[in-house]
């Protein structure tokens, strides 16, 4: 099965799922199937979500230069300031 072509940094909004609707970060590819996701809220850098690539959809071209030493402040400044808000009690 092809899957829409990710890469790291990109954001992407989750499809499926309890989290439907919420904008992540890609942290890392695992495979051809699988990535792990970061928001800096409920998904930290300690915590990514491993989500399916079929359960995914690109939201924005813009793309996080992932550095050495990132924070979960990180994360949620790059979002907000990309107009991706995800309320904390989701």
């Amino acid at each position: 099965m092809t899957y829409e072509p990710l890469c790291e940094g990109e954001i992407v909004r989750s499809k499926a799922g309890r989290d439907r609707g919420r904008a992540f970060v890609v942290w890392k590819l695992v495979d051809a199937e699988y990535v792990l996701l970061v928001d800096g809220t409920l998904r930290t850098l300690e915590r990514p979500k491993k989500k399916k690539r079929k359960h995914l959809l690109k939201a924005s071209e813009t793309r996080m230069e992932l550095k050495d030493r990132l924070e979960n402040a990180d994360f949620r400044k790059f979002l907000s300031a990309e107009g991706f808000q995800n309320d904390r009690k989701e």
